[in-house]
């Protein structure tokens, strides 16, 4: 804490505020919503094809190196993501990379799919937007029918 003189010639205090940071949480939220959305996709559109360049630059800096980083993992070792973080780390580091990965995207894709369902909803008919039953099911048949792909 340090005091000078105010503009009355009475000590003033003052005090330096505390450095706040942002949690991890905010941070993988912020970067799955900046990197993998289409919910901007609608105000986007006002931009023409220059928005094509804010879907291209998260892609070239965040998706290119994450990508080669996996193929050059992939290619070194058996396995998947709790493999290459248990042999590299620890096995407990191992099992919360993968569950950090289950919760990113346990949230993500049914949102994600949502969206997808009332935006393809005004393909066939506008009223179906807003039916919940339409949503669900589109989102059902989305994520089993990559669930089912992913496994083959």
């Amino acid at each position: 804490m340090t005091s000078h003189q105010g503009p009355d010639g009475q000590a003033a205090s003052t005090r330096r505020p505390a450095p706040t940071w942002i949690s991890w949480i905010a941070l993988a939220l912020m970067t799955t919503s900046s990197v993998a959305s289409l919910r901007p996709a609608p105000t986007m559109a006002v931009y023409g094809l220059a928005c094509v360049l804010l879907y291209l630059i998260p892609a070239l800096v965040f998706l290119l190196p994450t990508s080669l980083v996996s193929a050059e993992l992939a290619s070194g070792w058996r396995g998947g993501v709790y493999n290459w973080v248990a042999r590299g780390l620890t096995k407990p580091l191992g099992f919360l990379a993968v569950w950090c990965q289950f919760a990113m995207t346990i949230f993500y894709y049914p949102s994600l799919l949502g969206y997808v369902a009332s935006t393809l909803a005004y393909v066939f008919d506008p009223a179906l937007a807003s039916s919940g039953l339409w949503t669900a099911g589109v989102i059902i048949v989305a994520y089993w029918s990559g669930v089912w792909i992913s496994s083959r």
